[in-house]
């Protein structure tokens, strides 16, 4: 009886280490609040387009930050080798729909492992570029992490507006003396692979970043290798690679945080580029039909103040600048720039109060030659937005 007893009580201490060394936290952030925008309406038709600059107010979710549901989870497997996962939900808490396209977990799900050696994951990942997810590295050079709609840095820079790819595997190093290193695979970006490989859009993603101090840099190189010409139902098949290269910095100087950076964006294309329809990518610009591709450039310099402990002041000013058009529509060359300004004050850890505003100015050139798809009318008139909101952490 007493040896039964024994051994039960081991059975339980082990059976209870083990269920120490593994957890799964459950976060998430629901942004929502009211806002006011301009855009451009089409108030004719296709043929006879009669553009308007119309405005509404509404209540609006996701604003400052994307609002999330997400579940965290690792176990130790011992020797400092340890199971992780992510599943991340996006959802609108003004309608009460999902996020990305109806994507149960559309921001993020991955899992792999992580050790001494670094970490490794496969899934839908966010990029190192991306300004968002796990093992982005990039978002902390925008004063507004690539939020606060309008004016974060996604507006001019690609693959910071949630650079996400389907079908990845990532590996990461660890930080040595605050550097950190990642390189990402994707055997297609959206959707499952096809069969021949060739059909696919594939993507490589690198990034590195350094911070010591009141210094930190990133930088960071995506490359979309779009499906061979001829594939079924890949309208960007035989397109050349999307090459964008992301560079920027930050410096704090305590009573304030400056900020900048550069992007160099090669051959933006016509569907998987600056907004497309059904583009995995994001983006700030249209592509009508007609262009082949072009160039972009774009800067961004920023400001960070602390007003005491709880509030700050943000601000930046971001120029895009189009290049090197291909394929006829010299009347098409999308440059505009984007300067905004927002306050948060934070009630908690927790909890916080923002309000911001900003303005997209359209200073390019679009033709309206028949049979010639146009943008989006919002790209064509430039646009205000004013956002007064509550962001609560879990």
């Amino acid at each position: 009886m007493k040896k039964s007893l024994l051994a039960l009580a081991v059975l339980g201490a082990f059976s209870a280490g083990a269920a120490a060394q593994s957890s799964v936290t459950i976060y998430g952030i629901v942004d929502i609040g009211i806002q006011y925008n301009t855009f451009g309406v089409n108030r004719g038709t296709t043929g006879a387009p009669n553009w308007q600059q119309e405005s509404n107010w509404g209540v609006d979710g996701g604003y400052q930050s994307g609002s999330r549901l997400g579940f965290r989870g690792s176990e130790a497997l011992g020797g400092g080798l340890n199971a992780i996962f992510t599943l991340e939900a996006g959802f609108n808490p003004d309608l009460g729909t999902s996020g990305q396209g109806g994507r149960i977990f559309g921001r993020q799900a991955w899992a792999g492992f992580q050790g001494n050696f670094g970490t490794v994951v496969l899934g839908r990942i966010a990029t190192p570029s991306s300004g968002t997810g796990s093992f982005d590295q990039f978002g902390q050079v925008d004063p507004f992490s690539t939020g606060w709609g309008l004016i974060g840095l996604q507006a001019t820079f690609i693959p910071s507006s949630t650079l996400r790819e389907d079908n990845s595997i990532l590996y990461q190093t660890p930080t040595w003396g605050g550097f950190k290193f990642a390189a990402q695979y994707s055997f297609n970006v959206d959707t499952g692979e096809t069969a021949p490989q060739g059909s696919n859009t594939s993507a490589f993603n690198l990034g590195a970043s350094w911070g010591a101090g009141p210094f930190y840099a990133a930088v960071t190189y995506d490359v979309i290798q779009y499906a061979d010409a001829g594939s079924p139902g890949r309208t960007s098949a035989g397109n050349p690679d999307q090459k964008m290269l992301q560079l920027g910095g930050t410096w704090d100087f305590k009573f304030a945080k400056l900020h900048a950076a550069y992007a160099d964006q090669k051959a933006i294309s016509t569907v998987i580029s600056l907004g497309g329809v059904g583009n995995p990518l994001g983006g700030g610009a249209f592509v009508p039909v007609g262009v082949g591709n072009f160039n972009n450039q774009a800067y961004m310099i920023g400001v960070t103040i602390p007003l005491g402990a709880n509030a700050k002041i943000l601000g930046s000013y971001q120029d895009s600048d189009a290049k090197n058009i291909q394929n006829g529509l010299s009347s098409f060359e999308p440059d505009y720039n984007v300067w905004g300004i927002g306050f948060e004050y934070a009630f908690s850890r927790r909890t916080n109060l923002y309000v911001g505003y900003g303005q997209r100015s359209w200073d390019g050139r679009i033709s309206d030659t028949a049979g010639v798809l146009l943008p989006q009318a919002a790209q064509i008139f430039d646009r205000d937005q004013f956002a007064l909101g509550i962001r609560h952490v879990f």
